[in-house]
């Protein structure tokens, strides 16, 4: 199958060095040092004491890779349009494309969400529903360097998939089989609404406290004063959920070990958060449904003003 990654950073490197490595044609799209590392040395993946390398295509421009059989989009959701942009070079007529991202995506049902997560509706326009795949990304990653990716979950690389059309189901099946033979797990899910939330729970009562707080994700859950917090963003959120009609709790796992969430690695880099899908959007869906969020509303605020602090730091290192 070919198979264009776009953006190789941490999770988008992971899935294509264990996609090329189960023998598809693997292209990735990158930029900067990333891009000219991955020309030189292809990409490496450090999964616990395993070295997994793989040579892969390495590209900046959509049209010297062409249409391509699947496209999984491995960036936050603020960097959509620039997806948009070179998305009309990677798409044939039975093109898919998986969209892994963190929150509440582009395409969720029921709600007005445009101007947050799909500005002018550009994604909507170029990739549209019928061809798109939602999916909820299970894996703990960080780049250590251009190329060079750390998979701090190997027992754990997940990607649990659901066609936004219904239309699409029977293919989405195909990739979940191939996802499995990649050693990437793609258990079945009835509603990916429901996946959708219970990852955006983790992620806001735990990464983006832990972005807030800058320590680990598993600090941030052990810790006797954040964790007991943790544990009320995710009750409210979970409420949120439930009046979305799914079938929700607040129950979360403890995180990996030693991981940053990518959020504090955004932070740390001088990139900007991926506020709108983890937090913006929730909070519009609750409002919406009338139900209160005291303590996410908080955890929104002080997220926003770190946010801004960051940006504004690297526009006066830049």
């Amino acid at each position: 199958m070919r198979i264009c990654v776009f953006g190789a950073g941490a999770v988008g490197g992971n899935l294509a060095v264990r996609l090329a490595l189960a023998g598809h044609q693997v292209s990735v799209l990158a930029r900067g040092d990333a891009l000219a590392a991955i020309r030189s040395g292809g990409l490496r993946v450090q999964a616990g004491d395993t070295v997994l390398e793989a040579p892969v295509r390495a590209s900046g421009k959509a049209d010297e890779l062409g249409p391509q059989d699947l496209v999984i989009v491995a960036v936050k959701a603020h960097q959509l349009p620039g997806f948009a942009a070179q998305a009309p070079a990677l798409l044939g007529p039975r093109t898919l494309v998986i969209f892994a991202q963190n929150g509440i995506p582009w395409w969720y049902p029921g709600h007005d969400l445009q101007a947050l997560l799909d500005p002018g509706g550009t994604v909507e326009r170029t990739v549209g529903r019928r061809r798109s795949v939602g999916a909820v990304v299970y894996s703990a990653n960080a780049r250590l360097a251009p190329g060079v990716i750390h998979n701090t979950s190997p027992q754990r690389n997940r990607l649990v998939l659901g066609a936004v059309e219904p239309a699409s189901e029977a293919r989405v099946g195909e990739l979940r089989r191939m996802l499995t033979e990649a050693g990437i797990e793609s258990p079945a899910e009835p509603d990916l609404r429901r996946a959708i939330w219970k990852k955006l729970i983790g992620n806001a009562s735990v990464s983006v406290l832990s972005f807030l707080a800058e320590r680990t994700s598993r600090e941030t859950f052990d810790d006797p004063h954040l964790g007991p917090a943790g544990a009320i963003i995710a009750e409210e959120l979970a409420a949120v959920a439930r009046a979305e009609g799914l079938e929700v709790d607040a129950a979360r796992a403890p995180p990996a070990p030693g991981h940053y969430s990518s959020m504090l690695q955004d932070a740390r880099a001088g990139r900007p958060a991926e506020t709108a899908a983890l937090l913006d959007a929730p909070g519009a869906i609750a409002r919406h449904r009338g139900i209160a969020t005291p303590a996410f509303d908080l955890l929104c605020a002080l997220a926003h003003v770190r946010a801004g602090k960051v940006c504004r730091t690297a526009e006066g290192a830049g």
